[in-house]
This record gives structure tokens, C-alpha cells and sequence, in this order.
């Protein structure tokens, strides 16, 4: 007979299961964002840069629900990389940040439309922002 899951297992299947991916240069604000957001409940994966989050992008399973993504990163900024990470999953939800930008006046117009965190921020905003975003993903933007 097979095991068959029981109607009161509350984990999720896994294409339901949503997760966040970090995305930036600095190790220290990697793991400052995944310990804040691991300690308000969502699973979290980082990425030093624009090969390891496409890796990630492309791994099994179900890809993330929200990036959190800073703009100045060497090889490939933070813009270039969001253009492929939404060219791949168009539903994924984008938080840019970044310590070096106040706004994102001077992006191009397909950009405009992402949540900004100008660094530095406080542990709210980001959850709040992340909040947002979850709820939200699914929907561009």
C-alpha cells in the first residue's frame, strides 16, 4: 500500500513553497539579510553575484517568489542581472538595494517599477518590504 500524505500534514507541496533569494557582493549584508529574514519565517538562499543567483534560478524546484538584489555589484550590476532573473520567472518580485543610489530616477523605464531600499535601512523596512512583496508574488512587479 502506498504512504500517502494525510489530510493533516501542513507542509506544503514543494511547487508551493515560496523562498527568497539574497543577491549581493558584500558578504556581511548577505548574512545580515538572510539571519533578519530567516528570523521572521521565509527560507532563504544567497548569492554572491549574477552566476551564482542564476544557478540558483535554474536549480530544482520551484524558483523564488521575491529577489532582494543590490544595484552596484562587479561583473554584472544588479539591473542587468534583474532582467534576466524576470526573462526567466516574469512573476518574480524585486527589491533593489543599494548604499550608493537614493533613488531609481536615472533606470530605465522596465526597471521602474521594483521596490528601492536605499541603504542603510532598518530591519522594518526590509520586512516590510519583503511583506509586500510576497503577498504580491506572482505579479510582475
Amino acid at each position: 500500500m502506498p504512504n500517502l500524505p494525510s489530510q493533516a500534514d501542513p507542509s506544503p507541496p514543494p511547487s508551493l513553497t515560496k523562498w527568497i533569494l539574497v543577491v549581493d557582493d558584500e558578504p556581511s549584508m548577505r548574512v545580515l539579510l538572510q539571519t533578519v529574514l530567516r528570523a521572521h519565517g521565509w527560507s532563504v538562499k544567497i548569492a554572491s553575484g549574477a552566476d551564482e543567483a542564476m544557478a540558483l534560478l535554474w536549480g530544482a524546484g520551484p524558483p523564488p517568489s521575491v529577489a532582494v538584489c543590490d544595484v552596484l555589484m562587479p561583473k554584472v550590476d544588479g539591473l542587468a542581472l534583474v532582467r534576466r532573473m524576470v526573462g526567466r520567472v516574469p512573476s518574480l518580485s524585486i527589491i533593489f538595494i543599494s548604499g550608493h543610489l537614493t533613488d531609481e530616477s536615472w533606470w530605465p523605464d522596465d526597471l521602474r517599477g521594483h521596490r528601492f531600499l536605499g541603504k542603510p535601512f532598518d530591519n522594518a523596512q526590509l520586512i516590510s518590504a519583503v511583506a509586500d512583496a510576497m503577498a504580491g508574488a506572482g505579479r510582475p512587479g
